[in-house]
Protein backbone atom coordinates (compact mmCIF):
# COMPACT_ATOMS: atom_id res chain seq x y z
CA UNK A 1 0.00 0.00 0.00
CA UNK A 2 2.99 2.70 0.67
CA UNK A 3 4.61 2.24 -2.84
CA UNK A 4 1.01 2.19 -4.20
CA UNK A 5 0.44 5.23 -2.66
CA UNK A 6 3.95 6.80 -3.24
CA UNK A 7 2.62 5.73 -7.37
CA UNK A 8 -0.42 7.79 -7.41
CA UNK A 9 0.55 10.47 -5.81
CA UNK A 10 3.98 10.89 -7.90
CA UNK A 11 1.28 11.41 -10.73
CA UNK A 12 -1.30 13.69 -8.96
CA UNK A 13 -1.64 16.81 -10.54
CA UNK A 14 -5.02 17.74 -8.82
CA UNK A 15 -7.09 16.82 -5.61
CA UNK A 16 -10.86 17.20 -5.64
CA UNK A 17 -12.63 16.63 -2.30
CA UNK A 18 -16.31 16.03 -2.72
CA UNK A 19 -19.17 15.78 -0.26
CA UNK A 20 -19.84 11.90 1.54
CA UNK A 21 -17.93 9.38 1.99
CA UNK A 22 -18.15 5.80 0.88
CA UNK A 23 -21.60 4.43 -0.20
CA UNK A 24 -22.45 7.98 -1.21
CA UNK A 25 -22.71 7.41 -5.04
CA UNK A 26 -20.56 8.28 -8.01
CA UNK A 27 -17.75 10.41 -7.28
CA UNK A 28 -18.41 12.73 -10.11
CA UNK A 29 -21.84 13.42 -9.19
CA UNK A 30 -21.12 14.69 -5.67
CA UNK A 31 -20.69 18.08 -4.51
CA UNK A 32 -17.45 19.59 -4.72
CA UNK A 33 -16.47 21.12 -1.97
CA UNK A 34 -12.40 22.09 -3.43
CA UNK A 35 -10.46 21.17 -6.46
CA UNK A 36 -6.87 21.72 -5.41
CA UNK A 37 -3.95 21.99 -7.61
CA UNK A 38 -1.63 24.41 -6.41
CA UNK A 39 1.75 22.33 -6.15
CA UNK A 40 2.51 23.48 -2.35
CA UNK A 41 -1.05 22.54 -1.12
CA UNK A 42 -0.80 19.14 -2.48
CA UNK A 43 1.85 18.32 -0.96
CA UNK A 44 1.11 19.46 2.23
CA UNK A 45 -1.86 17.25 1.63
CA UNK A 46 -0.17 14.17 0.53
CA UNK A 47 2.11 14.39 3.34
CA UNK A 48 -1.19 14.70 5.96
CA UNK A 49 -2.60 11.88 4.67
CA UNK A 50 -0.03 9.66 4.07
CA UNK A 51 1.59 9.59 7.10
CA UNK A 52 0.69 7.81 10.42
CA UNK A 53 0.26 4.25 11.68
CA UNK A 54 -1.79 1.66 9.99
CA UNK A 55 -4.79 0.12 12.09
CA UNK A 56 -5.22 -3.26 10.24
CA UNK A 57 -9.13 -2.51 9.89
CA UNK A 58 -11.54 -0.22 8.84
CA UNK A 59 -13.75 2.17 10.40
CA UNK A 60 -17.21 0.91 10.06
CA UNK A 61 -18.53 4.12 9.32
CA UNK A 62 -19.03 5.59 5.74
CA UNK A 63 -16.91 8.80 6.21
CA UNK A 64 -18.01 12.21 5.82
CA UNK A 65 -15.73 13.91 2.46
CA UNK A 66 -13.59 11.94 -0.15
CA UNK A 67 -10.23 12.50 -1.62
CA UNK A 68 -10.08 11.82 -5.28
CA UNK A 69 -6.80 11.99 -6.52
CA UNK A 70 -6.81 12.69 -10.31
CA UNK A 71 -3.96 12.93 -13.51
CA UNK A 72 -6.79 13.85 -15.72
CA UNK A 73 -8.65 10.81 -14.69
CA UNK A 74 -9.50 9.49 -11.47
CA UNK A 75 -6.57 7.31 -9.60
CA UNK A 76 -7.42 6.86 -6.07
CA UNK A 77 -10.00 7.91 -3.47
CA UNK A 78 -9.70 8.20 -0.10
CA UNK A 79 -12.61 8.49 2.51
CA UNK A 80 -12.19 10.56 5.53
CA UNK A 81 -13.49 9.41 9.16
CA UNK A 82 -12.96 12.50 11.83
CA UNK A 83 -10.05 14.78 12.26
CA UNK A 84 -7.60 11.85 12.19
CA UNK A 85 -8.70 8.90 10.17
CA UNK A 86 -7.95 8.36 6.36
CA UNK A 87 -9.54 5.20 4.23
CA UNK A 88 -7.45 4.88 1.25
CA UNK A 89 -9.31 2.85 -1.40
CA UNK A 90 -11.08 0.91 1.64
CA UNK A 91 -12.54 -2.02 -0.38
CA UNK A 92 -9.36 -2.96 -2.04
CA UNK A 93 -6.83 -2.05 1.11
CA UNK A 94 -9.08 -2.34 4.23
CA UNK A 95 -6.37 -0.56 6.24
CA UNK A 96 -7.46 2.35 7.87
CA UNK A 97 -4.30 5.08 8.52
CA UNK A 98 -4.17 7.54 11.51
CA UNK A 99 -2.49 10.10 11.01
CA UNK A 100 -1.80 12.96 13.57
CA UNK A 101 -5.54 14.77 14.73
CA UNK A 102 -4.39 18.37 13.19
CA UNK A 103 -2.46 17.84 9.75
CA UNK A 104 -5.35 17.30 8.04
CA UNK A 105 -7.45 20.42 9.52
CA UNK A 106 -4.70 22.77 9.70
CA UNK A 107 -2.86 22.74 6.40
CA UNK A 108 -2.97 25.18 3.76
CA UNK A 109 -5.49 22.73 2.08
CA UNK A 110 -7.82 23.06 5.20
CA UNK A 111 -8.84 26.45 4.22
CA UNK A 112 -9.75 25.69 1.11
CA UNK A 113 -11.94 22.76 2.38
CA UNK A 114 -14.72 24.14 4.48
CA UNK A 115 -15.40 23.26 7.79
CA UNK A 116 -12.32 21.07 8.95
CA UNK A 117 -11.48 22.67 12.12
CA UNK A 118 -15.10 21.57 13.67
CA UNK A 119 -13.69 17.94 13.17
CA UNK A 120 -12.46 19.20 16.39
CA UNK A 121 -15.15 19.83 18.10
CA UNK A 122 -15.67 16.97 20.26
CA UNK A 123 -12.53 16.16 21.15
CA UNK A 124 -12.18 19.87 22.62
CA UNK A 125 -15.33 19.29 24.71
CA UNK A 126 -13.67 16.06 26.16
CA UNK A 127 -10.36 17.93 26.56
CA UNK A 128 -11.83 21.19 28.27
CA UNK A 129 -14.66 18.87 30.15
CA UNK A 130 -17.62 21.02 29.07
CA UNK A 131 -20.07 18.11 28.88
CA UNK A 132 -23.66 19.49 30.39
CA UNK A 133 -24.78 18.51 33.36
CA UNK A 134 -28.44 18.77 35.04
CA UNK A 135 -29.87 21.63 35.11
CA UNK A 136 -29.13 21.81 30.61
CA UNK A 137 -29.11 25.75 31.08
CA UNK A 138 -27.61 28.24 33.47
CA UNK A 139 -30.28 29.50 36.30
CA UNK A 140 -30.55 33.32 36.88
CA UNK A 141 -30.72 34.75 40.26
CA UNK A 142 -27.71 34.50 42.93
CA UNK A 143 -26.69 31.34 41.49
CA UNK A 144 -25.76 33.02 38.44
CA UNK A 145 -23.33 34.62 39.66
CA UNK A 146 -21.16 31.80 40.30
CA UNK A 147 -21.19 30.34 36.84
CA UNK A 148 -21.48 33.69 34.93
CA UNK A 149 -17.66 33.86 36.82
CA UNK A 150 -16.70 30.00 36.09
CA UNK A 151 -17.76 31.27 32.41
CA UNK A 152 -15.18 34.30 32.55
CA UNK A 153 -18.37 36.40 31.53
CA UNK A 154 -16.95 40.51 30.98
CA UNK A 155 -17.84 41.61 34.41
CA UNK A 156 -19.79 44.57 32.94
CA UNK A 157 -22.32 42.20 31.53
CA UNK A 158 -22.93 40.19 34.51
CA UNK A 159 -25.18 42.34 36.50
CA UNK A 160 -27.72 42.13 33.65
CA UNK A 161 -27.79 38.76 32.40
CA UNK A 162 -28.41 37.51 36.23
CA UNK A 163 -31.08 38.14 35.90
CA UNK A 164 -31.87 36.20 32.75
CA UNK A 165 -31.13 32.58 32.58
CA UNK A 166 -29.54 30.57 30.35
CA UNK A 167 -32.01 29.87 27.71
CA UNK A 168 -33.60 33.46 27.89
CA UNK A 169 -30.00 34.79 26.86
CA UNK A 170 -30.44 33.14 23.51
CA UNK A 171 -33.71 34.53 23.14
CA UNK A 172 -33.10 38.32 23.37
CA UNK A 173 -34.80 40.68 21.13
CA UNK A 174 -32.17 42.09 18.91
CA UNK A 175 -32.48 45.81 20.84
CA UNK A 176 -31.45 43.97 24.18
CA UNK A 177 -28.17 42.12 22.57
CA UNK A 178 -26.79 45.69 21.05
CA UNK A 179 -27.56 47.27 24.25
CA UNK A 180 -25.75 44.76 25.77
CA UNK A 181 -23.05 44.98 22.95
CA UNK A 182 -22.85 49.16 23.28
CA UNK A 183 -22.31 48.24 26.77
CA UNK A 184 -19.35 46.33 26.52
CA UNK A 185 -17.93 48.48 23.90
CA UNK A 186 -18.06 51.33 26.21
CA UNK A 187 -16.31 49.54 28.84
CA UNK A 188 -13.29 48.06 26.63
CA UNK A 189 -13.21 50.08 23.51
CA UNK A 190 -10.25 47.81 22.00
CA UNK A 191 -12.29 45.17 19.43
CA UNK A 192 -9.16 42.64 20.14
CA UNK A 193 -9.56 42.66 23.87
CA UNK A 194 -13.30 42.44 23.20
CA UNK A 195 -13.24 39.34 20.88
CA UNK A 196 -10.86 37.62 23.53
CA UNK A 197 -13.62 37.95 26.47
CA UNK A 198 -16.09 36.69 24.02
CA UNK A 199 -14.36 33.97 22.36
CA UNK A 200 -12.78 32.85 25.83
CA UNK A 201 -16.65 32.72 27.16
CA UNK A 202 -17.72 30.94 24.08
CA UNK A 203 -15.67 28.20 24.83
CA UNK A 204 -16.20 27.71 28.17
CA UNK A 205 -20.07 26.85 27.85
CA UNK A 206 -21.58 23.39 28.37
CA UNK A 207 -22.22 21.56 25.46
CA UNK A 208 -24.62 21.41 23.51
CA UNK A 209 -27.11 23.38 24.92
CA UNK A 210 -25.78 25.62 26.73
CA UNK A 211 -22.85 26.50 23.62
CA UNK A 212 -25.21 25.90 20.73
CA UNK A 213 -28.81 27.16 21.87
CA UNK A 214 -28.89 28.83 24.99
CA UNK A 215 -25.91 31.41 26.21
CA UNK A 216 -23.89 30.81 22.89
CA UNK A 217 -26.84 32.70 20.54
CA UNK A 218 -25.84 35.32 22.75
CA UNK A 219 -22.06 35.43 22.82
CA UNK A 220 -21.97 35.01 18.77
CA UNK A 221 -24.83 38.14 18.38
CA UNK A 222 -22.39 39.95 20.40
CA UNK A 223 -19.60 38.99 18.29
CA UNK A 224 -21.19 40.59 15.35
CA UNK A 225 -19.40 43.79 14.30
CA UNK A 226 -15.61 42.96 15.43
CA UNK A 227 -14.04 42.58 12.36
CA UNK A 228 -12.93 39.02 11.70
CA UNK A 229 -9.08 39.82 11.66
CA UNK A 230 -9.67 41.17 14.93
CA UNK A 231 -11.25 38.05 16.28
CA UNK A 232 -8.39 36.25 14.38
CA UNK A 233 -6.21 37.86 16.24
CA UNK A 234 -7.49 37.45 19.64
CA UNK A 235 -7.00 33.98 18.70
CA UNK A 236 -3.95 33.68 17.31
CA UNK A 237 -2.42 35.99 20.13
CA UNK A 238 -4.07 33.66 22.95
CA UNK A 239 -3.78 30.13 22.16
CA UNK A 240 -6.17 28.23 25.05
CA UNK A 241 -7.61 25.33 24.47
CA UNK A 242 -11.12 27.53 25.46
CA UNK A 243 -10.67 30.10 23.18
CA UNK A 244 -9.97 27.70 20.10
CA UNK A 245 -13.37 26.00 20.88
CA UNK A 246 -14.66 29.72 20.72
CA UNK A 247 -13.13 29.76 17.29
CA UNK A 248 -14.93 26.35 16.61
CA UNK A 249 -18.43 27.02 17.85
CA UNK A 250 -17.96 30.46 15.95
CA UNK A 251 -17.07 28.69 12.73
CA UNK A 252 -20.07 25.74 13.16
CA UNK A 253 -22.40 28.77 12.83
CA UNK A 254 -21.09 31.57 10.51
CA UNK A 255 -18.39 30.00 8.63
CA UNK A 256 -15.11 30.60 7.50
CA UNK A 257 -12.43 31.41 4.41
CA UNK A 258 -9.62 30.03 6.56
CA UNK A 259 -8.75 33.24 8.35
CA UNK A 260 -9.98 31.38 11.83
CA UNK A 261 -8.59 27.87 11.09
CA UNK A 262 -5.28 29.76 10.74
CA UNK A 263 -5.94 31.33 13.73
CA UNK A 264 -6.15 28.63 16.05
CA UNK A 265 -3.48 25.80 13.93
CA UNK A 266 -0.73 26.75 16.29
CA UNK A 267 -3.28 25.60 19.16
CA UNK A 268 -4.58 22.59 17.85
CA UNK A 269 -0.99 21.46 17.16
CA UNK A 270 -0.02 21.95 21.13
CA UNK A 271 -3.07 19.79 22.15
CA UNK A 272 -3.17 17.31 19.56
CA UNK A 273 0.65 16.89 18.06
CA UNK A 274 0.18 13.11 18.05
CA UNK A 275 -1.65 10.22 16.73
CA UNK A 276 -3.63 8.15 18.79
Amino acid sequence: MIDWLADVWSRATSVDVVEGGEEAGPIDERALLADIRDPTVLAELRSATTTGSFTGDICRCHGSRTLVLRDGEVTACASMHGCDTVSWERRRFRDDLIVAPCEIASSAAAQVVPGQIVQFYGQLTDLLQLQEARPQFRPAGKKALRHLADRNVPEVLRPVLASIAGQQAGELPAEQVGNLRQLLASSDPSPTHRATQLLDWLGRLPVPAEALWGEGVLVRQLLVGIAPHDIATAADNHRTGHIAMGIINLVQHNGDDGTFTSSIVPTLRELFSEPR
